[in-house]
């Protein structure tokens, strides 16, 4: 993946903007840089739980006053009815793109206990406490949302 990844941005480095691609495991302290910008695009939601304000935390300590996080995560419905009829679509929109019902299962299999969202709310509420002042919505999509994070 990391030598993927730096394929795709090998343009960007070209034409003299830094793109920094580096293997970490995020339960450690993120390594010693300034940002303007972190991405976390479906990636915290795989770490555990426990781990998660910190990593925030750490990724705000790293950040440029001004500087922003993008965090995308799946996330869990209100309620358990509400959670079930956005799964429901979801397996239904990926059947309707050619997945087969095992396939569908396969991958629900292969994330069980691996990938452990929490509530818009609680990821809104981590974002604040780790430090964040402003924290707004950009984008959800049934179990899906997306926020902009800004370090004043």
């Amino acid at each position: 993946m990391i030598k993927a990844a730096a394929a795709r941005f090998a343009h960007y480095q070209d034409a003299g903007i830094e793109v920094s691609i580096r293997k970490h495991d995020l339960r450690e302290v993120l390594p010693d840089i300034k940002a303007n910008i972190v991405l976390s695009i479906l990636t915290i939601q795989f770490t555990p739980i426990e781990y998660r304000l910190n990593i925030i935390k750490d990724i705000f300590e790293k950040l440029e006053t001004g500087g922003i996080l993008i965090l995308v995560e799946k996330v869990l419905g209100n309620s358990r009815d509400i959670d079930k009829q956005m799964i429901r679509q979801y397996y239904g929109l990926k059947a309707a793109h050619g997945y087969s019902g095992e396939d569908i299962e396969r991958k629900r299999l292969s994330l069980e206990g691996v990938l452990v969202p929490l509530t818009a709310k609680w990821n809104e509420m981590m974002l604040n406490d780790a430090g964040f002042a402003e924290v707004d919505c950009f984008w959800r999509w049934m179990n899906f949302a997306g926020w902009i994070a800004v370090k004043r």
